[in-house]
């Protein structure tokens, strides 16, 4: 009897849809992680550039400018890096839609959502997946035309190209973000009083 054991982490959860148009390319860079002790990670820089009106804090990300690159003005949160990969894990919808990769930071719990962008446009009227719950952080990478290419004629080279590079990169959520952000909600309603 038994004797067995569970090797399925991810039990209960949404399992790829090999039909899903962006399956391959989560796939091909989750191999590509397998090997790869680091992932580059975007610098993040923002500018808050409030209305003449009092706003709400949980207002302020609508009036918050988020860049990868270095601006004049914009206050730097964060320089670009490296992320020292534990692990990484393919997160899938109910429906098999991939959602994000979770990347686990060496010698940490915390997870890094990375989601993969179409070179075109999303469908309005399909959302995009949320994002894990569990994750603090979170960034996306815009895949461009010439991906679709190099998926088929060199899918390594691509995966390294996703993984080493920085182009493409922004970062959608990030806890220096948050306080940065929260920072400027609070002076900016100070002024109002």
């Amino acid at each position: 009897m038994g004797g067995g054991k569970v090797t399925r982490p991810d039990f209960g959860l949404g399992q790829p849809d090999p039909g899903h148009p962006m399956t391959e390319f989560y796939a091909l860079l989750l191999d590509g992680l397998a090997g790869a002790e680091s992932f580059a990670l975007p610098g993040l820089y923002a500018r808050f550039d409030p209305p003449a009106w009092p706003i709400d804090p949980d207002e302020a990300r609508d009036w918050c400018s988020l860049s990868p690159d270095k601006k004049e003005g914009w206050a730097r949160l964060l320089e670009p890096g490296r992320l020292r990969l534990q692990g990484a894990a393919l997160r899938c919808t109910a429906a098999g839609a991939p959602a994000a990769l979770v990347l686990t930071a060496e010698g940490s719990r915390a997870g890094c959502a990375v989601r993969l962008l179409p070179p075109c446009l999303w469908p309005a009227d399909e959302a995009a997946p949320p994002w894990p719950s569990d994750c603090a952080m979170a960034l996306t990478a815009a895949l461009t035309p010439e991906a679709l290419a190099l998926a088929d004629s060199s899918p390594r080279r691509l995966a390294r190209q996703l993984i080493e590079g920085r182009a493409g990169k922004a970062w959608a959520a990030h806890p220096l973000l948050d306080r940065w952000l929260a920072a400027q909600a609070a002076r900016w309603q100070k002024l109002w009083r």
